[in-house]
């Protein structure tokens, strides 16, 4: 996938714009696949979460910037290699803004010995505006089946 996060395009084929009305979010998803597929981007990924921010993966679970950036570099030591794709998203709960979201997505994992995985993804995320008003800060993704 070719994306260009300076000018908020991408190129993927994703519904995402057709579905969410909101143009800062859809760049913010953009921008957030884009950061999670790169491994140096730990302190960007880490930024694009809340404060308090939760990520949750499966049964991994990290609250707050640092830990998550903790776990992701963990997650980075196990899997050195992986593209998401955003499929489709739109907007979830009873909100009519696209502060909460499902995201549907293919990703692609390449381990250590070369081999690859393709596998479904879905996410489900929280966003509130950023600390400078502009920016959305992700509150929870990826809620394990235990909750």
């Amino acid at each position: 996938m070719s994306k260009n996060v300076a000018h908020g395009e991408d190129t993927h084929d994703t519904q995402a714009a057709h579905v969410l009305s909101d143009k800062d979010v859809r760049h913010f998803l953009r921008k957030y696949y884009y950061v999670a597929n790169e491994p140096a981007l730990d302190k960007e990924y880490g930024e694009l979460f809340a404060g308090d921010g939760v990520f949750i993966m499966g049964n991994k679970k990290a609250t707050g910037r640092e830990a998550i950036r903790a776990l992701r570099k963990k997650i980075w030591e196990e899997v050195p290699s992986r593209d998401h794709d955003m499929v489709k998203a739109f907007s979830h709960g009873n909100h009519n803004d696209d502060t909460e979201l499902m995201i549907l997505g293919t990703a692609t994992w390449t381990y250590h010995e070369g081999n690859q995985n393709r596998g479904d993804w879905a996410a489900h995320v929280k966003l509130e505006k950023g600390e400078n008003g502009q920016d959305h800060a992700i509150h929870a993704k990826k809620p394990s089946k235990d909750e």
